[in-house]
């Protein structure tokens, strides 16, 4: 007799066989590839918008702010995308045939050094392991929706901002239309600056530090083989997430900068007293070791003087705030 995997098997094929090859919902990307290893995996992505209808959509093109395709509907620099992934798809039909899926692999998913990690291709992953592997046989079982940024390029010494993409890869093994299938996924966000391109820092980051955050140690310094994650060079974690409680305060790990009493941040406004100060204007002793960011030409000068008034602060926010404008920092 069958067992209980093949007589379910059996019975999706039977009920696939009856559904409606309708017009497939314009939400939903196949992800290129063969179309009959296509309904393995999916994405569902309400924004995506290339090409236009009434071809099938496959990718998504969106202008900052514009509320068609960006969830925050802000200008803002980035752009904002909801997407899920949904297995066992029966919106291809007859192409491709549902049948189970044993696993989802996200490229860049996995914190292990890969210089294109992205945290929010991990939190994919994540949401993709919630489901039922290996043997999943739902029927357009999806994940919970997550978000995927795309922040533009710049500034430039104009303010001006420029177009940006990330591309979400996908690979996932199961069975479809009777036979064992590797599908292949990928669909490309897009993001466009608004108008003139012109954007000051107060369109770009909440306050000083998230400006600080966002230009110098996303982009410079939490990096693989750096302050990251994984690598956490110098005890020193420097995504935004965790940068400020990471500084302010704290003694350095560096033996001989501690010993001479300076603090990653001084939390009094001493910037000179202010370890991460000196590190990147290289006004550091031999023991204190290189000048940061480490490998990479030094910081421009407007960034190392945004980070000193940083940490000088302002009668309005007091020194090295975690929130708020300090003085000077805004762009205006």
């Amino acid at each position: 007799m069958p067992g209980l995997r093949e007589l379910i098997c059996t019975y999706v094929a039977v009920f696939a066989f009856f559904v409606s090859a309708s017009t497939v919902d314009a939400e939903l990307v196949r992800g290129g590839g063969s179309k009959k290893s296509d309904c393995i995996s999916v994405f569902d992505v309400p924004s995506a918008n290339k090409p236009a209808p009434p071809k099938a959509p496959k990718h998504v093109d969106c202008v900052d702010g514009d509320l068609a395709c960006d969830i925050d509907g802000e200008r803002n620099g980035r752009c904002v995308f909801d997407v899920s992934i949904c297995l066992n798809s029966d919106s291809f039909i007859p192409d491709c045939t549902p049948e189970f899926v044993d696993e989802v692999v996200i490229d860049h998913a996995e914190d292990n050094g890969d210089p294109k990690f992205d945290t929010e291709f991990q939190a994919l992953q994540q949401r993709v392991n919630l489901l039922e592997f290996p043997d999943n046989l739902n029927l357009n079982d999806c994940t919970l929706v997550s978000s995927i940024t795309v922040r533009l390029k710049g500034p430039n010494g104009a303010n001006k901002m420029s177009n940006n993409k990330k591309v979400l890869r996908m690979e996932s093994d199961g069975t479809a239309t009777s036979r064992s299938k590797t599908d292949r996924d990928k669909i490309k966000f897009k993001c466009r600056a608004e108008g003139d391109r012109v954007y000051l820092p107060l369109d770009l980051y909440d306050g000083t530090f998230d400006r600080i955050g966002q230009q110098v140690f996303a982009a410079s310094c939490a990096v693989s083989a750096c302050h990251d994650d994984e690598s956490n060079a110098g005890g020193l974690n420097l995504l935004p997430i965790n940068a400020y409680g990471q500084l302010v305060g704290v003694a350095p790990f560096n033996a001989a900068a501690a010993g001479d009493g300076l603090l990653r941040v001084d939390g009094s406004g001493d910037f000179d007293n202010s370890f991460l100060y000196r590190k990147i204007t290289g006004d550091l002793l031999a023991a204190y070791g290189s000048q940061m960011p480490f490998g990479l030409a030094p910081l421009d000068p407007e960034i190392i003087d945004l980070i000193r008034l940083w940490i000088l602060g302002d009668g309005l926010t007091g020194p090295a705030p975690q929130t708020g404008w300090v003085a000077g920092t805004t762009g205006e």
